[in-house]
């Protein structure tokens, strides 16, 4: 057969929401570190004649890696709107049945032997993204826990400028590894044997992505600073409704 035995995929996904996150902070495994890891399920809605003409609505997993991630996990609120090239990622995992307690992972399903059941799945590693516009219902909730100033988006307001003190303080917020969240995601640490500490000064086995400038967020700001449950991973208990955690996020409960 002629031609390349080689092919090229990238993919550009426009108008996502980010539906919830999920976030793996950076350790080692067998010696070699793995970058920080975040898992960002989001939804697509697609002009169809589905739904009396409104369209299909889909749920896509992304995955961000290194220092996007902690930036993605601190800004992507839920309902956020995001845009990005990705590259398919295809492999097999793990079969969790669905989970009956809000916040803790479903069992995991096993053959007779024991060995895990496996099955083809995807998602989407991101390479570039810009971020748009955020949910009106995540503005309006922000505003009456009192963690967004009414007039946050009025040029030269008071708010405006509290607004603009907040974003920075949320970007320099270091994870916690005794918080059940960072950022807007919820955290699951890795589990299983083999796996460490982050080794410093080692380079990590998964490097970190880029990204464009982000678009339509508090411009000035947001541009100096640039579900599904993980195989390997254990959750800790959910937060409560609504959790405000330092510097002014506001998760949901699960």
């Amino acid at each position: 057969m002629s031609g390349s035995a080689r092919s090229l995929q990238m993919s550009f996904f426009s108008g996502l929401r980010v539906a919830s996150t999920s976030y793996t902070p950076a350790h080692s495994k067998n010696g070699k570190n793995i970058s920080a890891k975040l898992v960002v399920n989001a939804f697509m809605n697609i002009a169809s004649k589905a739904n009396a003409g409104e369209g299909r609505n889909e749920a896509v997993p992304f995955t961000v890696w290194g220092k996007l991630a902690d930036i993605c996990a601190k800004s992507m609120s839920p309902g956020k709107e995001f845009n990005c090239f990705a590259q398919l990622h295809v492999y097999n995992g793990r079969v969790f049945m669905p989970s009956t307690v809000p916040g803790q992972p479903g069992q995991q399903i096993t053959a007779a032997d024991g060995t895990p059941v496996l099955t083809k799945k995807f998602s989407y590693t991101i390479s570039m993204l810009t971020f748009g516009e955020e949910s009106n219902k995540h503005i309006l909730n922000e505003i009456q826990v009192g963690v967004r100033p009414a007039d946050w988006n009025v040029a030269g307001s008071p708010g405006n400028a509290q607004w603009k003190a907040i974003l920075q303080s949320r970007q320099a917020i270091q994870f916690d590894p005794n918080s059940p969240t960072f950022g807007y995601a919820r955290v699951y640490m890795a589990q299983g044997a083999g796996i460490g500490a982050y080794i410093q000064n080692q380079t990590p086995t998964v490097a970190p992505t880029t990204m464009g400038a982000p678009v339509n967020t508090a411009a000035a700001v947001t541009a100096t600073f640039a579900g599904v449950q993980p195989a390997g991973t254990t959750a800790p208990a959910a937060p409560a409704t609504p959790n405000i955690q330092p510097g002014g996020f506001v998760v949901p409960g699960v």
